[in-house]
């Protein structure tokens, strides 16, 4: 048996990539663990039987309460467990799936529950790793695999131990950890003077990589034998190593991409929250589109603005950059608006004047920055507007302020402080410089 993992002691803090990562994910309900496949995993939170929402909800709840505050599996599952006992997920039942067959399964238990923590804990935070080595490869571009050489490491495992490959080798899709079941394997990055003081050699690891197909069960409402796309590396000297089924993907890639640039500006999030949004809508999420426009539709609602903000996407390397040289700055890449400034759009005297934008299009302000062709800068404001047609033939234009500071928020961010309608002619002038696209109608 794996030792007991436990993120406090082995980590310290908890990693905010980490935290974010799982905090991006969706959910999706399965009744076999194959049917959410891979990389659907880092986007999605899902438990194999947790067929009800509510189920769900509440195991992701402690599972993310574990991971910010750094409890044990054993506290984990010791928590959790009335819960679930209360809504009726425990122990052996007689299941019906959602073609009607009927069979015993086995729900919660402290040792299923030890499982779920330390899959989705190890997952979480190896995919944290991968964002903070992917962000450093300008320095550190070779990664070894390492493997904890004891009794209980997989033999597999341990051949992969102390080989390098660089940071963009394709076999990293396949083999960054974690690689089964309570595998405890991590990478390490390293520059070119530190592999060269290990004697190593970088490999390529394109040409080990050969794709089989492997059994992933048998789905007993059938009798069929599941069969799944799957890796085998084949190591030099005839030696071979396979990941557990349904591991052989980087959970980290999955859920942050590969652009090493987008993986440095993510690091510019220092609020967890707003890191998950990001993670979301790198992944083009579903989910991120509409918590964005829940967020708008209550605020509008409510007319009371809190502390709230949400994250609208990054800000354009060659916009970023006319910015820092107008004003003498280095501005962060994160976009974002508050409660405050959407309300403010949207205000009695906006309205009066029939500026305001629908209730869709403000949905859809993180798709409207990425729309905008046009980007022009306001010598009189010292501050960017977007620009771009609306529905009904005239200007939207986005304001956005450079290194704004949002209340509560522990960084500065470039703030969206009002989105309005106008007159084309009302954007022309000297008041106002093209730094992309041009103004047409």
């Amino acid at each position: 048996m794996p030792k007991p993992f436990s993120l406090a002691s082995a980590f310290g803090m908890p990693p905010k990539d980490a935290v974010a990562y799982f905090r991006a994910k969706g959910y999706a309900v399965s009744d076999n663990w194959w049917e959410v496949w891979q990389a659907s995993h880092a986007r999605a939170f899902t438990v194999a039987k947790a067929m009800r929402m509510d189920v769900l909800t509440t195991i992701r709840t402690e599972l993310d309460r574990a991971m910010s505050q750094g409890r044990t599996a054993d506290q984990f599952a010791k928590d959790l467990a009335p819960t679930l006992k209360k809504l009726g997920w425990w122990g052996k039942q007689i299941w019906a799936d959602a073609a009607g067959n009927a069979q015993e399964v086995q729900l919660g238990s402290m040792h299923r529950l030890r499982n779920i923590y330390r899959v989705n804990m190890q997952t979480a935070y190896m995919a944290g790793r991968y964002r903070e080595q992917l962000a450093n490869v300008d320095d550190r571009p070779y990664w070894m695999y390492v493997a904890i050489k004891d009794s209980q490491t997989r033999p597999s495992h341990a051949q992969l131990n102390g080989r390098i490959f660089r940071y963009d080798d394709p076999i990293w899709k396949h083999i960054y950890p974690p690689n089964g079941w309570g595998c405890r394997c991590r990478v390490r990055a390293l520059t070119e003077a530190q592999v060269k003081k290990l004697g190593r050699s970088v490999e390529n690891g394109a040409g080990y990589i050969e794709a089989i197909k492997a059994e992933a069960g048998v789905d007993k409402r059938t009798g069929e034998v599941i069969t799944v796309d799957h890796v085998r590396i084949n190591l030099p000297g005839g030696k071979s190593m396979q990941p557990d089924v349904g591991w052989a993907y980087s959970p980290g890639e999955a859920g942050f991409g590969t652009d090493v640039a987008i993986a440095q500006k993510l690091a510019q999030a220092k609020d967890i929250d707003l890191r998950s949004q990001l993670i979301q809508s790198l992944n083009n999420s579903e989910l991120r589109q509409a918590q964005f426009a829940n967020w708008v539709d209550k605020a509008l609602e409510n007319r009371r603005a809190g502390n709230s903000v949400q994250t609208l996407g990054f800000m354009q390397d060659s916009i970023r950059d006319v910015v820092n040289n107008k004003l003498g700055i280095e501005a962060s890449y994160l976009m974002a608006i508050s409660e405050k400034e959407l309300l403010h759009a949207d205000s009695p005297k906006h309205q009066a004047k029939g500026v305001t934008l629908s209730a869709t299009e403000y949905q859809q302000l993180p798709l409207l920055l990425q729309q905008a062709e046009t980007v022009l800068w306001d010598k009189a404001n010292n501050n960017l507007m977007y620009v771009l047609p609306s529905v009904d033939g005239q200007a939207i234009k986005i304001i956005v302020n450079a290194n704004w500071l949002i209340k509560k928020q522990p960084q500065l961010l470039n703030a969206v402080i009002n989105v309005c309608k106008v007159q084309w002619e009302m954007l022309g002038g000297e008041q106002y410089e093209v730094i992309q696209g041009k103004l047409s109608r």
